[in-house]
Formats: C-alpha cells, sequence, structure tokens
C-alpha cells in the first residue's frame, strides 16, 4: 500500500460510519461530512474545496479493511 493510500485509509476511519465524506484534492484532509452527498457537495463548496473526492464510508469496517 502506498503511503497515499494508507493516509486515505486512515482518514476514512476517522470519518463517522455511514456517512458521506468529502477529501481535499490531494487527499490529505477531510473537509465535510454528513448524510447526503448533496449536503457534503454544498459543505465542501463552503469550505472553499472546489473539487473534492467524496465517498460514503461503509456501515462497518470489514476484517479485511484494517
Amino acid at each position: 500500500m502506498s503511503s497515499r493510500d494508507a493516509i486515505r485509509l486512515e482518514l476514512l476511519r476517522s470519518a463517522p460510519l455511514g456517512s458521506w465524506v468529502a477529501l481535499s484534492d490531494d487527499e490529505s484532509r477531510i473537509v465535510a461530512t454528513g448524510a447526503t452527498y448533496s449536503e457534503v457537495a454544498e459543505r465542501s463548496e463552503r469550505a472553499g474545496e472546489p473539487d473534492p473526492l467524496i465517498i460514503k464510508t461503509p456501515e462497518q469496517w470489514s476484517h479485511f479493511s484494517l
């Protein structure tokens, strides 16, 4: 696993389960979280992040992803 992948995985693990998460365009920080995609997209834009990576976290982490 590359260091960039490890950083992204650590960020996602720190985010609330079952939520939408926006990462900065360099994927080094979480810029927004929320219950819906549109909510996170709006929050990202207000945070000044024009091109975030938006993904949904799982309801629970499997032991394969730890």
